[in-house]
């Protein structure tokens, strides 16, 4: 029984249309996605969030009143039907609705700008995003955007039962958290701003309040990427702790990979089914590969790469197949990484940091790693870069004040959709995705 809807227009849902309901009276309400118009005899496909089911209407077995509607309908029509489950071995679903009342809530247009019936060849992607508002009617994209709903529930019910505390950010700021990434400028009551590119030196100040913090927050970075990985508008997972090293953040982001895949492997079923994709369970302890190693491989792959510089996206993609699981690059040099990285102990021309990569060409998932917690250390940095102190006069203040050692990370929550649903583009793990040449619907 369906919850908090008009008993008057649904009592059940699609999937509720099944043998092991035959002779049931039920009420279903939908959108009409595919109407077979023989004569005497009509089909319809009927479909809900909870799937599709059919509708068969003899016209001799059902009121005129039932027909006459039914002969109306077009396709994506939203109704509500009243009638019987048959048991039928001969419909592919084991199951029919025989139509005992009709009520049209809602006529549509005779020409639908999107294709749902996977009837015919799949629309150009440009189409499908202009129209977005209905191609996320399609069954496929709705069992994505089901599946990111459950790997956010997972993600929180990890963090919860670890006894973290969940921050919400400020997305308007006064300067960028970091170098190099382009930022969305805003006028704020005639003071200059900017969206957040990052949570970092906000989570970094609850510190000093609570000790183990984590938050799904937004980011934007005005980039013109046109690569399957990226968009201006992402979400985050994002995580610090206080009195942690990198290898206690590497362990986290184990445990919340594992448990997110466990909970999608239970709860998403039918949504894996439906997008045709099989998950395993990744085996924790992940790979950990030093980051001269792991260009060392590129290269032997015949991929030429800068070696001090960072990954490529074809060379991110080769190492990325060329490992079966997830796994860590670590020891990254300290020209590649923020100024908040701290550095290591024993050669101090690598940071303590580190990328946890997806296995099958999927990539880079996060970053992370042990913060630097020395005030003159951090001031020298930024001075180093090219900044202004006095712009992070703020947050150098929480450091002249005491701050523990501590470590983080930040895992891109569309990068962990794509790669659990096997996604060709990121734009796709987005109900309504903002890239480049994409800001409206």
């Amino acid at each position: 029984m369906l919850y908090a809807v008009n008993p008057e227009w649904r009592t059940h849902s699609s999937q509720d249309v099944n043998s092991q309901n035959d002779g049931k009276e039920v009420l279903i309400g939908g959108w009409v996605q595919q109407i077979r118009d023989k004569g005497r005899l009509m089909f319809l496909t009927l479909r809900d969030p909870s799937g599709i089911c059919q509708v068969t209407l003899h016209q001799k077995n059902v009121s005129e009143e039932v027909w006459e509607t039914c002969k109306t309908l077009t396709l994506e029509s939203v109704v509500s039907i009243q009638g019987k489950v048959k048991a039928d071995s001969r419909s592919k679903l084991g199951a029919e609705l025989t139509p005992l009342s009709v009520t049209l809530h809602a006529i549509a247009e005779l020409k639908v700008p999107i294709d749902l019936t996977k009837m015919k060849t799949k629309m150009d992607i440009d189409t499908v995003f202009s129209y977005r508002e209905i191609s996320i009617r399609d069954p496929d994209v709705v069992a994505v955007l089901k599946l990111k709903s459950l790997i956010a529930q997972a993600t929180r019910t990890f963090f919860q039962q670890k006894e973290f505390t969940e921050i919400f950010t400020p997305f308007i700021l006064t300067a960028s958290t970091e170098g190099g990434a382009e930022q969305f400028t805003l006028d704020y009551f005639g003071e200059p701003a900017v969206l957040a590119q990052s949570c970092q030196f906000y989570k970094q100040a609850a510190l000093s309040s609570h000790d183990k913090v984590f938050g799904i927050l937004p980011s934007w970075r005005a980039e013109k990427s046109h690569t399957p990985k990226h968009m201006t508008e992402f979400w985050q997972v994002e995580n610090e702790i206080a009195f942690a090293t990198d290898k206690e953040i590497m362990q986290v982001q184990e445990d919340l990979v594992a448990f997110v895949f466990t909970e999608v492997a239970r709860e998403g079923e039918d949504q894996l089914t439906q997008l045709n994709r099989e998950i395993s369970i990744p085996k924790t302890p992940f790979k950990k590969i030093p980051f001269k190693e792991a260009k060392q491989m590129i290269l032997d792959m015949g991929i030429e790469e800068e070696v001090d510089t960072d990954f490529g996206a074809t060379g991110e993609t080769a190492l990325s197949k060329s490992v079966n699981d997830p796994f860590f690059i670590i020891e990254f040099p300290v020209h590649l990484r923020g100024m908040y990285y701290a550095a290591n102990p024993t050669n101090p021309e690598l940071t303590r940091s580190l990328d946890l990569m997806a296995p099958e060409g999927f990539g880079e998932l996060s970053s992370g790693g042990q913060r630097e917690a020395d005030y003159k250390v951090l001031e020298e940095r930024i001075t180093k870069q090219g900044f202004e102190v006095s712009n992070f006069e703020w947050y150098l203040r929480m450091f002249r004040f005491g701050m523990p050692p501590h470590a983080g990370f930040g895992l891109g929550f569309e990068r962990l959709v794509k790669w659990i649903a096997n996604l060709s583009h990121i734009r796709e793990a987005s109900m309504f995705p903002r890239t480049p040449d994409i800001y409206r619907p």
